[in-house]
């Protein structure tokens, strides 16, 4: 309850002296709330007592902040802090305080609070990414274990059935749960599920609330278009039937959540680029290849499972969709290094094309290599087997050959009689099977008794012990120590690198729509040879801000990078308009972009440029100070900026 353990003893006795003359007495015992004193009669009394209680005054501060949070961002009016203080119990500095908090918790979702005196409490920022922070809101407010069993209703939670009430109501909750029942079994992942829940919830408030999203109409005729079991039918003749307005805006919401809800093929459109989500799949293990000496490169399955990821991880991203990976924390722990390395290898990769994966995708992928890296240890990890069997020549062959078809990649496996059995003759073995109970004196947990036709209880202990040895004589990817990222740069290399910082371009340009300035820009490429064909370097930068949002949110900046054959040599400018022009952000957010940081590659790009490039890049969206500095810094000063990202290694910059 986020409180000391001084201030719980003090409320329990004062609440000993509240109920007293009730002959009711509470106690601490194994570090749980015990009735001390009184029999039947007084637990229903205090049980009638404490049904009285709002389940909200029950919160805790961290809680209450959250709740309070909940409600802003479904809200179309603004609040005034005198409701919370009420509702909640507290005073109006506390009030205050959360607010301080919740300001803070909106920076990171690009949303800001707007607290005006005389209007009141209103989150500013899109409805799509308010809608977005609400369902993370969710998550935060409760575990995914302890949402699951409520909304299964396998289980009573007073606390998150205030929350879901008081925020949607009961109806709400019904007709989201009926709108589930609409998709394909097999479509419902518990995490999935859930999420979709929570955004059919919000979508469904909002109709009734009279206050839908707005989406371009193209998008919403691709969206309730895209799935294959009409599913936008079947929603609409449900909210029809329970009264509710069939809006096609929500409707399309709703579907683009499904989790086969991907609108568009992905890898076309990266190929358009000369990029297939199989390269940045090949990138990304290349980059871990660095990282931690082992190469998956060759593994066609891998590949295949990235680049399925990889599609619908940016379909998500530049729609602004977030997917909840509640294994996170499990998974940092347990691969450690791994998911370090596989973190640095999609900022390498993917920021060059204004891609940011989140931790939860960064997750899902370590899952996917680490699954892979372990299966491959596991392969090329053989073992030795000594197998004991007095029981005659025939058993001993009959063990053999089942031990041989249950162990796989065994190196060495042979036959003893129990009178050439010796214990010292033993080290030399990982594992051994004996049909008879052995006189060891040490007991040897690398030794198991089995029967010479091995039950299904003997294969499952060898495979157990098989995998404990292999896992102790690897130490695990998770353990492996990081390689030495640097790549040593060839001569070529250095020299390329030296002349793209000496050629950059620092230029004004009129604030005209953005097909014309990227046709200036790149024509006076081409008259400046750095291009060979301007109208196809026009149209790949076209292109790629067709496929996602090229604006780095909220620093007025665009990041426009694309590989080519009609590049003739790595190029990278900084274009300043003069004014500014609006562009699609993530989620249908229009921002202003005064800025263009333009990187251009060719198509056979050396692995060493590339890698500098991406550091450009992943400094663009890291470095809250970087996109600043290419708005308003001489040539001079971003040369130098440029030489501290392109020529020094990490360890030297720090």
């Amino acid at each position: 309850m986020e409180v000391s353990q001084r201030t719980v003893f003090r409320e329990i006795s004062s609440i000993n002296r509240a109920l007293k003359d009730k002959q009711i007495k509470i106690s601490v015992k194994n570090a749980a709330l015990v009735l001390a004193a009184g029999g039947e009669e007084q637990k229903e009394t205090l049980r009638q007592m404490l049904g009285n209680v709002p389940k909200r005054l029950l919160l805790t501060p961290k809680q209450r902040i959250l709740f309070i949070t909940a409600q802003l961002l479904l809200a179309d009016e603004p609040y005034k802090s005198t409701f919370f203080s009420f509702q909640l119990n507290v005073a109006e500095a506390t009030v205050s305080l959360y607010m301080d908090s919740i300001e803070q918790w909106l920076k990171g979702k690009n949303l800001t609070l707007s607290r005006k005196r005389r209007y009141g409490i209103r989150i500013e920022g899109s409805e799509w990414n308010r809608r977005n922070a609400l369902v993370t809101l969710i998550y935060e407010y409760k575990p995914v274990e302890e949402l699951l069993p409520y909304i299964y209703e396998t289980k009573k939670d007073p606390v998150l059935h205030s929350f879901f009430r008081l925020l949607f109501g009961d109806r709400i909750l019904k007709i989201s749960k009926e709108v589930m029942a609409l998709i394909p079994e097999e479509s419902n992942d518990d995490v999935p599920y859930l999420t979709l829940l929570f955004h059919t919830m919000i979508s469904i408030q909002k109709i009734v609330a009279g206050h839908p999203i707005s989406l371009p109409d193209e998008f919403i005729r691709e969206a309730v278009s895209a799935n294959s079991f009409h599913f936008d039918e079947k929603l609409k003749q449900l909210l029809l039937e329970r009264e509710i307005p069939a809006v096609e805006s929500e409707i399309a919401y709703i579907s683009i959540h499904l989790p086969s809800g991907c609108l568009y093929d992905t890898d076309q459109k990266f190929r358009d680029l000369d990029v297939t989500v199989s390269k940045l799949a090949e990138e990304v293990l290349y980059e871990v290849r660095k990282g931690l000496g082992i190469d998956l490169a060759e593994d066609s399955q891998v590949i295949a499972g990235l680049s399925h990821y990889f599609n619908l991880a940016i379909y998500r991203i530049n729609m602004g969709i977030q997917v909840k990976n509640s294994l996170l924390d499990q998974v940092r722990e347990h691969y450690g290094t791994l998911f370090q390395t596989v973190e640095i290898a999609c900022k390498l990769v993917f920021s060059k094309y204004n891609i940011r994966l989140s931790q939860d995708e960064i997750g899902f992928i370590t899952m996917n290599i680490g699954a892979a890296l372990e299966a491959k240890e596991d392969r090329n990890k053989s073992v030795s087997v000594l197998i004991i069997c007095p029981n005659g020549l025939f058993a001993s062959r009959i063990l053999l050959n089942k031990v041989q078809s249950v162990v796989r990649n065994i190196e060495r496996i042979d036959l003893a009689s129990l009178k050439d059995w010796s214990e010292s003759n033993c080290e030399q073995y990982d594992l051994i099977l004996s049909t008879v109970e052995l006189d060891a004196k040490t007991g040897r947990e690398n030794m198991l008794v089995v029967s010479p036709f091995l039950s299904d209880d003997d294969i499952a202990r060898i495979n157990s012990r098989v995998a404990m040895i292999r896992k102790r004589a690897s130490g695990g990817i998770r353990k492996r120590a990081p390689a030495v990222r640097t790549i040593p740069a060839k001569a070529d290399d250095l020299a390329m690198i030296h002349r793209m910082i000496e050629g950059l371009c620092v230029q004004t340009v009129p604030a005209e729509p953005f097909e014309a300035v990227v046709g200036r820009i790149t024509a006076e490429l081409a008259e400046r040879g750095t291009v060979a064909d301007w109208h196809e370097i026009s149209a790949l930068i076209l292109k790629r801000e067709k496929i996602g949002s090229v604006v780095i949110p909220g620093t007025r900046v665009s990041l426009l990078h694309i590989r080519s054959d009609s590049v003739f040599s790595p190029f990278v400018g900084v274009y300043r308009l003069q004014g500014e022009i609006m562009m699609d952000g993530v989620g249908f957010v229009q921002e202003p972009v005064d800025t263009y940081l333009l990187m251009l590659a060719r198509s056979s790009e050396s692995s060493v440029v590339l890698e500098k490039m991406g550091d450009i890049s992943i400094s663009l969206i890291e470095n809250k100070d970087f996109p600043e500095r290419l708005r308003k810094s001489s040539l001079g000063e971003l040369r130098k900026i440029f030489e501290n990202l392109l020529l020094e290694t990490k360890e030297e910059r720090g």
